[in-house]
């Protein structure tokens, strides 16, 4: 399968379950449509850079797939929270921690159980 085939799998999969998680955190601060595009900007900024930047980077750098794993996610988490921090404006920076936190940790729950159960991403 392409890569880039594995990829939009999986950034379907990620998307759905942040639109739950991160649409539930924001579901008093952003209206309903604007919440479902934020979340859909956020990971459109992270995502393509955890499958396809990140995983290359990492054999260039030696790093372990855990390592790559790690900082990925780190990178996904900031970045997301940065979004969520801009739009959200300023005293808001704790709701746009939580919200990525809270997003991330599923959708990274959400893909390693996938990955565990043997079901393709």
């Amino acid at each position: 399968m392409p890569l880039v085939i594995h990829w939009f799998r999986a950034f379907v999969w990620t998307l759905a379950s942040e639109q739950l998680a991160a649409g539930w955190m924001l579901r008093r601060e952003v209206p309903a449509l604007r919440r479902v595009g934020l979340i859909a900007v956020a990971n459109l900024a992270s995502h393509p850079a955890v499958w396809l930047i990140f995983p290359e980077l990492g054999v260039g750098l030696g790093w372990t797939r855990w390592e790559t794993l790690l900082i990925s996610e780190v990178w996904a988490f900031g970045l997301e929270a940065l979004i969520y921090g801009l739009f959200l404006g300023p005293g808001r920076a704790r709701t746009a921690v939580y919200t990525s936190t809270l997003a991330n940790g599923l959708s990274l729950s959400l893909g390693l159980a996938l990955r565990a159960l043997g079901l393709p991403l």
